[in-house]
C-alpha cells in the first residue's frame, strides 16, 4: 500500500471513530502555539509520518480507538470535578452503540407451551404448605426444584423437582428471616436463594435449608431501589434509582396530570456506586395532590442483566439499549411487535372488568355515567411495549419480553431476543398467566383457578 492510501486509510479511521462516538468534545481553542492552518497536503504527510511508527493500519486502528476512548474519559473527568455538585457518583464514559439489530420477524418458528407442565405446586384445598394468598415470585433453581415467595404469609417455601414441598422459611416481622414485603432476585451467586425487602430495603441470603445466611440493609449503603434489583454475575448489585425529585416532580405539574420520572440505571461495586445509563425515561405518574401514583397502562423502564451487562429499555417502542458493566453502550436491539394501539376493544374489556364488580343494573349505569367518562379519557392511547419487569434473562444471555397483559386479546405474545438482540423467536401464552421464571426450553408460570386459587407450573417449549 502507497503512502498515500496510507494516509486515506487514517483518515477515514479518524472519521469513522469520530462518527462513532455519542460525545464528542470541542477541540482546544485556547493554546497560543496550536497549529490553526494546514493544507490538506500537510495534513496527509503529517500523517504519513506518523504511520512510520505505528505499524500496520490495523494496528493504526486499535490504537486510534483506545486514543479516542482515553480522551473521552479525560473530558468527563474534567467535567466532574469542574463541576463537583452535579456528580454523586463516579463518572463513566459512553460510547455511542456498536451495533444496531433491526428484526422485522423472529429468525427461527414459534415456541408453544406443552400440553401438560412437568411439575405445579400449588391448590384449592390441601395442606397449609400448598396454599397461597398471594404469590409475588418464583424460581426454578439448577436442580429442577422450585422456590416459592407468598407475601400473604410472609413466607418463602421450596418444593422438590416432582413438586414434593421441602421446606418452609420466613415470617413477618423486622428481624433476621422476618419480612415486611417479599420479591425473589434470579441469579445471585453465593445463595440457594436471595431474597429482596422492598419495604424494608433490605436483600437476605438463604442457604440450601432455608436458613439465613446473611441480610444486608441497602440504605446504608446508598442503594434505593425504585423497582426490583438484580444481580451481576460476580454478585454486583444492579438497580434503577429512585428518582431523588420525586416530590418536585409531582408538584411541577398540576393537580391530575401526568408526568414521567427520570432514572438511572446503576452499578453497586465494591468501591461505591456508578451509574450505567442516565437519565432513562422511568415511570408514568400522575399528580393527585398531595403526591403522585403510577399512570394506568402507563409506561415504566424495565432492565435485565446478562453475563456482558445490562439491557434496558423505556418502553415506548420495541427498542431495548445495551451496556457493559464499564456503562459503555454495545447494542441497540429494534423489532417488529405487534401494534400498541389502544383500541376500543381494549377500552370495552376494561370497562367490562369494572362493571362485573357492580351487582345491580342501576350500579353499573351509575358507573357508565359518573366515573367512567374520567377512567377512559385518562388512559393512554398506546401501550407500554412491555411492562416494568418484563425483561427475563436466560444464562446463555438471551432475554424473555414480557408485554403488557392488556395488550393482547385471547394469548400473550412473548419475544426471545437472542444476546446479540435479533428476536429469535414468539411464544404465545393463553391470558390470566404470568411469566415468573424461565430457562433454556422452558418457563415457570404463575397461575389462577375457577375460584382464584394460585399456583406455579413448569412447562416445557414445543416447536
Amino acid at each position: 500500500m502507497t503512502a498515500t492510501r496510507l494516509a486515506t486509510a487514517a483518515l477515514l479511521a479518524v472519521v469513522g471513530l469520530t462518527c462513532d462516538i455519542t460525545e464528542v468534545a470541542e477541540p482546544p481553542t485556547d493554546i497560543p502555539d496550536a497549529e490553526t492552518e494546514l493544507t490538506p497536503g500537510d495534513l496527509a504527510q503529517n500523517l504519513i509520518d506518523r504511520l512510520r511508527f505505528y505499524g500496520t493500519p490495523a494496528e493504526l486502528l486499535t490504537k486510534l480507538s483506545a486514543h479516542r476512548d482515553q480522551q473521552l474519559a479525560s473530558a468527563e473527568d474534567r467535567e466532574t470535578s469542574e463541576n463537583p455538585e452535579t456528580e454523586t457518583t463516579p463518572a463513566i464514559s459512553r460510547n455511542a452503540a456498536r451495533t444496531i439489530v433491526e428484526s422485522d420477524s423472529p429468525r427461527e418458528a414459534d415456541l408453544v407451551l406443552a400440553d401438560e407442565p412437568l411439575v405445579r405446586v400449588g391448590m384449592l384445598d390441601g395442606p397449609d404448605e400448598f396454599l397461597f394468598g398471594d404469590i409475588t415470585g418464583a424460581v426454578r433453581l439448577e436442580d429442577g426444584s422450585v422456590v416459592v415467595a407468598d407475601e400473604s404469609s410472609f413466607e418463602i417455601r421450596m418444593f422438590d423437582a416432582s413438586g414434593r414441598h421441602v421446606w418452609t422459611s420466613g415470617r413477618e416481622g423486622e428481624g433476621p428471616g422476618e419480612y415486611r414485603g417479599i420479591r425473589l432476585m434470579r441469579g445471585c451467586p453465593g445463595a440457594t436463594v436471595t431474597v429482596f425487602d422492598w419495604s424494608q430495603n433490605r436483600i437476605t441470603r438463604l442457604g440450601p435449608d432455608g436458613s439465613v445466611i446473611d441480610t444486608r440493609v441497602l440504605a446504608g449503603v446508598e442503594v434505593n431501589p425504585y423497582n426490583e434489583p438484580a444481580c451481576a454475575p460476580n454478585g454486583d448489585l444492579v438497580f434503577d434509582e429512585w428518582p431523588e425529585s420525586e416530590w418536585d416532580d409531582a408538584e411541577a405539574v398540576a393537580l391530575g396530570e401526568f408526568y414521567r420520572w427520570k432514572v438511572d440505571v446503576s452499578l453497586e461495586r465494591d468501591d461505591g456506586v456508578v451509574t450505567l445509563a442516565r437519565g432513562v425515561p422511568g415511570a408514568e405518574r400522575f399528580n393527585y395532590g398531595g403526591g403522585s401514583g403510577p399512570r394506568t397502562w402507563g409506561k415504566d423502564m424495565a432492565f435485565t442483566v446478562t453475563g456482558t451487562g445490562v439491557w434496558y429499555g423505556s418502553a415506548d417502542d420495541y427498542e431495548l439499549e445495551h451496556v457493559d458493566f464499564t456503562g459503555r453502550v454495545t447494542r441497540i436491539a429494534r423489532w417488529a411487535g405487534p401494534d400498541l394501539e389502544v383500541t376500543r376493544e381494549h377500552l370495552s374489556r376494561y370497562r367490562d372488568a369494572y362493571l362485573a364488580r357492580y351487582e345491580t343494573p342501576e350500579e353499573r349505569r351509575r358507573f357508565e355515567r359518573e366515573r367512567w367518562p374520567e377512567i377512559r379519557d385518562d388512559l393512554p392511547e398506546r401501550f407500554p411495549a412491555y411492562v416494568s419487569e418484563g425483561l427475563l434473562s436466560l444464562p446463555d444471555g438471551s432475554v424473555w419480553v414480557v408485554p403488557h397483559a392488556w395488550r393482547d386479546m385471547g394469548g400473550d405474545e412473548f419475544h426471545l431476543l437472542g444476546p446479540d438482540g435479533a428476536w429469535l423467536r414468539r411464544l404465545t401464552i393463553p391470558s390470566g398467566r404470568t411469566l415468573v421464571d424461565a430457562g433454556p426450553g422452558w418457563v415457570l408460570l404463575l397461575e389462577e383457578g375457577e375460584f382464584d386459587e394460585q399456583s406455579v407450573a413448569v412447562y416445557e417449549l414445543v416447536a
